[in-house]
């Protein structure tokens, strides 16, 4: 799942394409324009078997994060989220760094520098 608009997005899911054949696996993104697009999508998604979301973190996902983990859910695909605050709200596992483990760690090198 991403934000099309993003071009950061659009390369993550250009690399995880470019793996994806090797592990027996499709990608199809889903984009995240409104609540009903992706409700539908996923909907769409899950009606067929052995699927799993990868989401890609952005402002649309951060803003219709609840739907997304609720939808995943409901439908009980697994998902991987971008951060802890999707994990929070009842996501499955996060694949992204700790940031507030490194905040903390960079503060401490701060100021011990």
């Amino acid at each position: 799942m991403r934000d099309s608009a993003i071009g950061s997005q659009i390369a993550l899911f250009g690399s995880i394409q470019s793996v994806a054949p090797s592990l027996g696996v499709e990608l199809r993104p889903i984009d995240t324009r409104d609540p009903g697009e992706i409700e539908r999508a996923v909907s769409a998604f899950a009606a067929e078997p052995n699927g799993g979301l990868i989401i890609a973190l952005g402002a649309r996902v951060l803003l219709h994060r609840n739907l997304i983990v609720t939808l995943a859910a409901r439908h009980r695909l697994p998902a991987v989220y971008p951060d802890r605050a999707f994990v929070a709200a009842g996501g499955l596992i996060p694949y992204g760094s700790d940031q507030v483990d490194q905040m903390r760690r960079a503060a401490g090198r701060a100021y011990f520098h």
